[in-house]
């Protein structure tokens, strides 16, 4: 946000003496409806001035810009239970089953996506190799089309 755009954002609370309540920034997250936001972002519980809503607002974007790969790290961690930095395909089979129940895919199911996962063909899924069958998985997901 530019500094523009900050106090444009500030300006939208109609501040009374130059701040702005907590309840009504509280009420403006609630509206956005965006939980990232909500959870990352804590309300004092005084009147909030344009420097401080700055400083709010600014933490925020920097905590959002910081890795945006970390979901997928936290995930791929998640399921290596070895601690190897691989994920095996019997990680992933009892992964997905864990997750998905046991009757969801079929085995050949299974060894498809451990297949196509595995770019390489050792039998072991890089982070990299996860990280392109995730992208891929999500601009499936949003309707783009995917080779």
């Amino acid at each position: 946000m530019t500094p523009e755009e900050k106090k444009e954002a500030f300006e939208l609370f109609e501040p009374q003496n130059g701040v702005i309540q907590p309840q009504a920034f509280q009420d403006f997250l609630n509206k956005l409806g965006d939980e990232e936001l909500k959870a990352s972002i804590r309300i004092p519980n005084h009147p909030i001035d344009f420097k401080e809503f700055t400083a709010l607002m600014d933490r925020y974007n920097n905590d959002k810009n910081k890795d945006p790969e970390e979901p997928y790290r936290r995930a791929f961690h998640s399921i290596n239970k070895d601690g190897s930095g691989h994920i095996s395909s019997q990680e992933l089979r009892a992964s997905i089953k864990n997750i998905l129940g046991d009757n969801v895919l079929s085995e050949a199911d299974i060894d498809e996506i451990i297949v196509e996962a595995d770019v390489s063909g050792d039998g072991r899924i890089t982070f990299e190799e996860f990280l392109k069958i995730m992208h891929k998985s999500e601009r499936k997901r949003r309707g783009e089309h995917v080779l």
